[in-house]
């Protein structure tokens, strides 16, 4: 049998290794390990992603809206926000003066437009620094989640950030529709004065919805994205101005109108008298101090009615303004300010000082003067409960007590002088003689008992005004004279409630404990009426029911608080009580004839005209002068400037 020749084994062939394959399958791992790695380092990223699903609703603090009794809106703090409004409901121009300005190929990129970032590049290397930027609508939306999500703070330029904002565009637009984009966006931007989204902007710079926004009004408000306080219609109606006009020429650019100048000067008229009245603010900053102590916990939206009177208000600025303008620089004096309260403490009008945009500080509440001459009213109630009579002769000439020779400036002794006529001229040494008489220490306690919170030593000094007060203070306390005697505690705020409704907090009205005797406050108002009638007021006699006290501390405070009583058929403010006071915030000295008698008792005059009446400083009544019991200035200088000299004289007295 013939054996099968056995095959021999064949040699293995040798796989040959070219350059191209191990390049190939190094590429090949690396890849996969790069997708692995991208993939952990993108979970790390994204467990940080806030949730999607509250974009569509409104997150935000709560706002605190301040008004007046009639439902004026004077000032919002907090976020503001309106109802939601979808781009559908919007005029076309209203999302396309957006996108002109931010993102013109919105509808063209997937959340990151590196088209727009090249250009962005390329027009800040032409001008050596940063004019254009390149982050689209989507991507500004994903950078407001995470702010506003807490995952960042505003002052966060780091790396992870800028990763997670192109990852959040990215997923945007992967899970919401290009108008969803817009949607969002639109209701949750910051527009400038405490509002968030279209709706809120509409409403509070217009006074209408979103949905009836005009061509030139949307540009408005786009103009806002770039910088909202610097180009706020309520704050800076120029800039506003200005800047619409730059988004319109852009609008145009980008084709979704043809002709920008038609448009600007359609609508340019709108700001003209829409600029926000700033004098509001200190009064509203008071009342945002006030609010604590009524509602425990600021955690929902509030509405707070206020006492303000807005047409006061506005005169009251006016008036301030004016004044300052024709005397201020002449009298060396920088700030005023002015309170005007009804007899029970409610405020009216609060001037805090004259630009609340360069200070916040507010002169009536919050600064410590010296009141001077102003602090009398307060020995002289002393001195009548212990049984002066204010036709009772007491001695006028110099005093010395110790080393101190405190002299009655320019008054010539006239040996006794009535406690009215002491008084009216605000004589110094008739007040010192009356402090020693009723004590200081007795002073001190009326001066507490009407309001005056300031820590007082029993000091001779004290009789010419030697303590600090506010203007607050002061003008209480003397709006017991106009009380009926029953103690003045100031308010501002009436009623607090939610946006619901449900009421919070409720002023009730309850009376004050009588704390001046009405046998004595009758005495205290004939002498608050002789400085007007015959004393360092004059400047403020518009009508025998108009009472009153100046003041100075040498050259470095000014005063008036005075009241005037309602008079059936008489014009102008009544039924106040008002305080003001000029000086400078550094204490330097004002001019010599600085006294209560010039700025201050001016201006509360011409407060008192109110504004139909009212013409501006030195200038005769607009109308119905006859009325008044002051007569109209007029061009015999002679007798009118012996006047001036004398109330100067007699405040300095």
């Amino acid at each position: 049998m013939a054996l099968k020749k056995r095959k021999q084994p064949t040699k293995s062939r040798k796989t040959k290794k070219t350059f191209l394959g191990i390049v190939g399958r190094f590429f090949l791992l690396a890849s996969i390990w790069g997708t692995i790695l991208l993939g952990v380092i993108l979970l790390w990223f994204i467990q940080d992603l806030p949730d999607l699903n509250r974009l569509q609703t409104n997150v935000r603090t709560p706002s605190i809206t301040i008004q007046t009794v009639d439902g004026t809106v004077i000032s919002t703090y907090g976020d503001v926000f309106e109802e939601m409004v979808r781009i559908q409901d919007l005029p076309i121009h209203v999302p396309q003066a957006l996108m002109a300005v931010e993102d013109r190929r919105f509808y063209y990129h997937f959340g990151v437009d590196f088209i727009g970032l090249a250009r962005a590049a390329y027009e800040n290397y032409r001008a050596n620094r940063v004019v254009q930027g390149g982050s689209t609508l989507t991507q500004q939306l994903a950078k407001n989640l995470l702010f506003t999500e807490g995952a960042f703070d505003t002052r966060d330029r780091s790396f992870k950030r800028k990763i997670l904002e192109v990852l959040l565009s990215v997923w945007l637009e992967w899970k919401f529709s290009k108008d969803d984009i817009l949607t969002m966006y639109l209701n949750r931007v910051y527009l400038g004065s405490g509002t968030f989204g279209i709706e809120a902007a509409a409403q509070r710079y217009f006074n209408k919805s979103a949905r009836e926004l005009t061509i030139f009004e949307a540009a408005v408000i786009a103009g806002l994205l770039k910088a909202p306080s610097r180009y706020s219609p309520s704050s800076n109606p120029e800039k506003a101005k200005e800047r619409a006009k730059v988004v319109l020429q852009l609008m145009q650019e980008a084709g979704f109108i043809e002709d920008s100048q038609t448009y600007f000067n359609e609508g340019i008229h709108v700001l003209e008298n829409n600029k926000q009245e700033s004098n509001f603010k200190y009064f509203c900053d008071w009342i945002m101090e006030l609010i604590p102590n009524f509602v425990n916990g600021l955690d929902r939206d509030l509405i707070v009615v206020t006492t303000l009177d807005p047409s006061m208000q506005r005169h009251a600025d006016q008036v301030c303004i004016e004044y300052m303008k024709d005397m201020g620089q002449k009298l060396k004096t920088s700030q005023l300010s002015l309170l005007a309260m009804s007899p029970d403490g409610a405020i009216r009008a609060m001037i805090g000082g004259q630009n609340y945009k360069k200070s916040q500080f507010n002169r009536v509440t919050q600064a410590l003067r010296q009141p001077g001459s102003a602090f009398k009213m307060f020995i002289y109630l002393a001195a009548i409960e212990a049984g002066v009579d204010p036709e009772d002769m007491i001695d006028d000439s110099p005093i010395v007590i110790g080393n101190w020779k405190p002299s009655n400036f320019t008054w010539k002794t006239r040996g006794e002088v009535s406690i009215r006529e002491a008084f009216a001229r605000s004589v110094n040494s008739p007040s010192i003689r009356l402090m020693l008489k009723a004590t200081p220490k007795k002073v001190i306690e009326v001066a507490h008992r009407l309001g005056i919170t300031s820590h007082m030593e029993e000091h001779i000094s004290l009789s010419l005004g030697a303590i600090e007060t506010t203007l607050l203070d002061l003008t209480a306390a003397f709006a017991t004279f106009a009380n009926e005697g029953r103690a003045v505690w100031p308010y501002g705020i009436l009623e607090i409630r939610d946006k619901e409704g449900n009421i919070l907090y409720k002023r009730e009205e309850q009376p004050t404990p009588m704390i001046v005797k009405p046998d004595v406050l009758h005495k205290m108002r004939i002498l608050l009426r002789a400085v007007i009638a015959e004393g360092s007021g004059r400047a403020a006699n518009l009508a025998p029911t108009v009472m009153g006290k100046t003041g100075s501390n040498g050259d470095r405070d000014a005063w008036f608080v005075g009241m005037r009583e309602y008079l059936p058929n008489d014009i102008g403010f009544q039924n106040l009580v008002v305080g003001v006071w000029t000086g400078n915030d550094d204490n330097k000295n004002m001019a010599k004839q600085s006294t209560g008698s010039m700025i201050p008792t001016r201006v509360a005059a011409a407060f008192y005209r109110g504004p139909e009446v009212y013409n501006g400083p030195n200038q005769p009544p607009k109308k119905m002068a006859a009325q008044l019991q002051i007569p109209s200035p007029t061009k015999n200088k002679g007798p009118a400037k012996k006047d001036v000299v004398e109330e100067i004289l007699d405040d300095l007295g």
